[in-house]
């Protein structure tokens, strides 16, 4: 029996990391063999030392190291998507499962067996049907709007585009988490067209994907990019800095183009002023659509109770 534990989170949020957990979770439940159980951080002692009193696997999300600025206990697996901020993270060298082999490479001095286990793609990630040309761009953004996402960023690039004509700009994901951050990306993107369509189930998005021209993600800090691989799923163009996974499945120049994570904003904007003034590029880079090499959802929650009976022997 596995037992995954996670901090609560708002109502409505949705994140890559909290995603894994549910597509998981919702799997090995189906099986009996794993339950998921949110816990407050101020419980979350408590909590631990319950779950490891029984014969479970106690799989800890590292997520609780950065809400309580406490290093995680012995005794447990921690499920890593990208290395805790606090250093030391564990009370001794700890089982990891990491969403990337990123977090994996970043986390290995410090734990004492690694094994990556990365997310999962719907079906539903797929090309879609050949769109007639519009006279409008569609950008598509995916990720909870804040400013660690950076849809500011783009609302401003488009806003000034020379040569990309009139855009819409889709932006999907919470967008209650920063309410001032929002309205500034709605000042900025006056002179386009913005959507805020909030949080889409997994069909939906695709949906919104297959209908883009392009979508971009101006996140620098990706432990992974779930987002960005299911629209290069979708065959649609990406725009991305290179950080996490993404240079994986976006090959630069070929079915989408990477800027350096260091880069300036202004490289950034240049590059998607370049893109979108070019139809030629999007029409080839949507040709050279790259499949990301990701197992389905049920494959990869069978690999994840391995690497947890594995870990726990170990």
């Amino acid at each position: 029996m596995i037992l995954l534990l996670e901090p609560q989170r708002p109502a409505g949020f949705v994140s890559g990391g909290y995603r894994y957990q549910a597509e998981i979770a919702r799997r090995l439940a189906a099986r009996g063999e794993g339950e998921l159980r949110a816990v407050a951080p101020g419980q979350f002692a408590a909590a631990v030392a319950a779950a490891t009193a029984t014969q479970a696997v106690v799989v800890v999300d590292g997520l609780f190291v950065t809400r309580t600025r406490r290093v995680l206990p012995a005794g447990v697996v921690a499920l890593l998507h990208g290395a805790p901020e606090l250093a030391p993270w564990a009370a001794a060298p700890l089982p990891v499962i990491a969403t990337s082999q990123p977090t994996a490479d970043a986390v290995a001095a410090a734990a004492c067996r690694v094994e990556v286990v990365r997310p999962g793609l719907d079906a539903c990630f797929r090309p879609g049907p050949a769109a007639a040309p519009a006279r409008r761009r569609r950008v598509v953004c995916i990720g909870t709007v804040c400013p660690g996402k950076g849809q500011l960023l783009v609302a401003r690039a488009l806003a000034t585009a020379p040569a990309a004509g009139p855009c819409d700009l889709v932006l999907l994901g919470d967008r209650n988490l920063a309410p001032d951050y929002v309205r500034e990306v709605e000042a900025a993107a006056a002179p386009c067209t913005l959507h805020l369509r909030g949080v889409l189930p997994p069909a939906e998005v695709a949906v919104e994907l297959q209908r883009a021209e392009l979508c971009v993600s101006a996140s620098r800090d990706e432990s992974f990019g779930m987002a960005v691989a299911e629209a290069a799923a979708c065959g649609v163009p990406v725009l991305a800095f290179a950080t996490g996974e993404i240079p994986t499945f976006v090959h630069d120049g070929r079915n989408g183009w990477l800027v350096p994570a260091s880069a300036p904003d202004a490289a950034f904007q240049r590059r998607l002023h370049e893109v979108l003034g070019d139809g030629r590029q999007l029409a080839r880079a949507r040709a050279a659509a790259v499949l990301p090499p990701l197992a389905p959802w049920d494959d990869v929650a069978s690999r994840f109770a391995r690497a947890c009976t594995d870990l726990q022997r170990s």
